[in-house]
């Protein structure tokens, strides 16, 4: 064999490859291995046939093979890596790209490849370091600088994602597009300015933009303006009747109803099988809450089972599944560990702005609850604060065997630091955080935060279970698309409410949903008065107190102060499983408490 000969013999095969014959490049790369075993070349090149075929086993062999012969190959190895990947090998794959970091520790390109198997992989904490790291090598690429956004934003830190984000704006250039996002990621900050600003922008550069046109409704949403939000609606559905993620802000403001032509194109939206099925289940909630409007309460019953089955579906392809077993464990950790109540009066939290938490389950009068107490001229909205429970879990899997907890005070001002570090500078003296969450951290809040005041919302477990299965919930509340799973979900709650209610005294408190949105005024006083805070008549007016409301209530917090319809008796026919469910978790049926 001469060189020359394996040289044109892997020459054509290349030019067969690139013409796109790619069997007869397979046998032409098959000819050069055998006439030369030892050079790697036609191994990269059957990697390649492979790929084209969609043969990913047969293509990691080869690479594999290719690198063997030649390990210094960069490119060998990140098309070997990626591979591995596209077959969910991501041990062997997180091995060759250690490889190859080795061979290139500052090239961008083995970290874009990590980057795209932990966005893929959902994994928010390591695409936040690998995106951090790109953006250190690459500064002019943007996709380090998205990436991290979206890590910020996927772990709460909308402030962050903001800062995040205005450096795509400073690389790719401002176009209605980029814009629209970061008014959106403003928004979840709470940054209304930023966002008003961005959009004045955008409007001026593409009024006609699909997302510019539905981030507007949503900021005005926001601000009580609901005619103009509607109009912006109508205008984002006339420049794109496709551009579904508007049509649930449109049904929002329109509290289910939708027009003959709405519904036909979600009908249609949601039978097709070529669409994701996280998109088409948003489509058949906004469908079911219009036939739910119309008071055609079997069909959509029928409607809200096809839209949970959907998100069911979504789940599982991001492996992402209701485990009842494992939070029954992680709620039996919580009692071991906090099993007392908090012994410390003082502590490093004394001093500085004070936390109001709000906790309970979705749709369970949360937001009435936080617009009440954000009337007040001395508190803040704070909305769903990430901080807590990031903390509370990342302690809690570390000290699981603690039992009966008591915090150092080092511990404390470790911990009241870091949370503290997320809240904005300019916050009041007294602030809300409504992340339900913090249920699980009421222990250790107690502790950290000795001034802090716990308020447990609780409604009628029917209908707030029934409520949870009728709205599309962020898919990370993986329990909400199942009657079994959400009355398990509400079980492991109770048990909580039970014991920090007998263990923490006057620092948690619970407020059954219904009895204050009956006896409004009355109510508000004594839990402001709980508070320690002074009575502000603003307070008896909530839903008139605040220029923008930082829920995605909005609508509902502008509004009259009244208890929301009771929606199980509509639905009475089908909910027998339900109250199975819930009693047999031990759940009193008229008040979510804990029986016995």
């Amino acid at each position: 064999m001469s060189q020359t000969e394996f040289a044109a013999t892997l020459s054509a095969a290349m030019k067969l490859f690139f013409d796109g014959a790619i069997d007869d490049a397979a046998v032409a790369y098959e000819s050069a291995r055998a006439l030369d075993p030892a050079q790697s070349e036609p191994w990269v090149g059957l990697g390649d046939v492979h790929v084209a075929r969609g043969d990913l086993t047969k293509a990691a062999e080869a690479y594999d093979e290719a690198l063997k012969r030649n390990p210094a190959n960069y490119a060998v190895a990140l098309n070997l890596a990626r591979v591995l990947a596209m077959l969910e090998n991501f041990g062997a794959s997180y091995y060759v790209l250690d490889h190859a970091e080795k061979l290139r520790p500052n090239d961008p390109g083995w970290i874009k490849l990590r980057l795209e198997i932990a966005r893929n992989r959902r994994d928010w904490e390591a695409m936040r370091t690998l995106a951090s790291d790109l953006a250190r090598v690459a500064p002019e690429d943007a996709t380090g600088w998205r990436d991290l956004a979206t890590a910020f934003f996927e772990q709460g830190l909308h402030r962050d994602a903001v800062t995040a984000f205005e450096q795509v704006l400073n690389i790719e250039g401002r176009t209605g597009e980029s814009l629209a996002q970061y008014a959106a990621l403003a928004i979840q900050a709470l940054d209304f300015d930023r966002a008003q600003s961005a959009l004045d922008e955008a409007e001026a550069i593409e009024p006609q933009h699909p997302r510019v046109l539905s981030t507007r409704a949503l900021l005005l949403t926001y601000q009580g303006r609901t005619q103009e939000a509607e109009d912006y609606c109508r205008r984002c559905i006339a420049a794109d009747p496709t551009f579904m993620s508007v049509y649930p802000q449109l049904s929002v403001l329109r509290k289910g109803r939708l027009e003959d032509d709405e519904q036909a194109r979600l009908k249609d939206y949601v039978r097709r099988e070529d669409i994701a099925a996280g998109a088409r289940s948003s489509a058949s909630f906004v469908l079911a809450h219009s036939y739910d409007a119309a008071g055609d309460y079997d069909v959509a019953f029928a409607e809200y089972d096809v839209a949970n089955k959907l998100a069911v579906t979504r789940n599982e392809s991001e492996s992402l599944y209701y485990n009842d077993e494992g939070l029954g464990a992680w709620t039996d950790s919580i009692i071991d560990v906090f099993r007392q109540g908090a012994s410390n009066e003082a502590g490093s939290s004394e001093t500085g702005p004070q936390p109001i938490f709000i906790v309970g389950l979705p749709r369970s009068g949360s937001t009435l609850i936080e617009t009440m107490l954000a009337a007040h001229s001395q508190v803040s909205d704070g909305g769903e604060m990430p901080m807590m429970p990031q903390i509370f879990n990342e302690w809690l899997k570390q000290n699981h065997q603690r039992s009966d907890a008591v915090l150092t005070e080092e511990e404390r001002k470790a911990l009241a630091e870091r949370y503290m570090a997320g809240v904005p500078a300019d916050i009041a003296s007294r602030f809300t955080d409504k992340n339900l969450l913090n249920i699980e951290s009421a222990g250790m809040i107690a502790q950290i935060f000795p001034r802090a005041k716990i308020i447990n919302i609780r409604r009628n477990p029917v209908e707030s279970a029934l409520s949870i299965w009728r709205h599309d919930l962020p898919k990370f509340w993986a329990y909400a698309n199942r009657f079994d799973d959400i009355a398990a979900r509400y079980g492991h709650y109770a048990r909580l409410v039970d014991h920090f209610e007998r263990t923490l005294g006057e620092r948690f408190t619970t407020v059954q949903y219904e009895d204050f949105a009956d006896n409004f005024e009355p109510r508000a006083r004594a839990l402001i008065d709980w508070c320690g805070l002074d009575w502000e008549d603003a307070c008896a007016n909530p839903q008139t107190a605040r220029d923008v409301a930082a829920t995605l209530s909005a609508v509902q917090v502008r509004g009259a102060i009244a208890r929301t319809p009771e929606r199980a008796p509509s639905y009475a026919r089908h909910l027998g499983p339900l109250r199975a469910a819930l009693e047999a978790a031990g759940i009193d049926l008229q008040t979510g408490a804990l029986k016995g």
